[in-house]
């Protein structure tokens, strides 16, 4: 896990990367991250941020036999007045070999209009999918909270 304060670029940026091994045992560390990050950002908990980092690593983290992924990074970063959240999604190189490339994508469309994906564009303001440094990524943009 590591936290720094981009204060070089913009002086109110933050920046909090925490990575999970996917194991069904990890849900609980990111069900206490989460939130507690996101309301230190000044969002409700419980707020669709929350909701919606948990929609994109939920078929992960449960991880099931014969999953190409070994382990996902949960970046959030603040800037311009929004909260980008960045999940790459790493692929165990002995899955690899014996498994058709990841899709995560695919994987997050399963389910019509309950579907993780189609939730999740429900909950931010974006969503778009990538490939960064290797691993596929899918990054969720929020505007932050209004402060009175």
């Amino acid at each position: 896990m590591r936290v720094s304060d981009d204060a070089g670029a913009d002086p109110g940026a933050v920046r909090f990367e925490v990575t999970l091994p996917c194991d069904a045992r990890f849900r609980t560390l990111r069900d206490c991250v989460v939130p507690r990050l996101t309301a230190w950002l000044g969002y409700e908990e419980g707020d669709a941020v929350t909701r919606a980092v948990t929609l994109a690593t939920s078929g992960v983290l449960d991880h099931t036999e014969g999953s190409v992924y070994s382990s996902v990074m949960i970046t959030f970063s603040t800037g311009a007045g929004f909260l980008t959240t960045r999940v790459r999604y790493f692929a165990d190189p002995g899955a690899r070999a014996t498994a058709p490339e990841p899709a995560i994508e695919r994987i997050l469309s399963d389910g019509g209009r309950d579907a993780p994906l189609a939730r999740l564009r429900r909950l931010t303001h974006r969503v778009e999918f990538g490939h960064v440094d290797g691993a596929e990524c899918c990054t969720l943009v929020a505007p932050l909270p209004t402060t009175t």
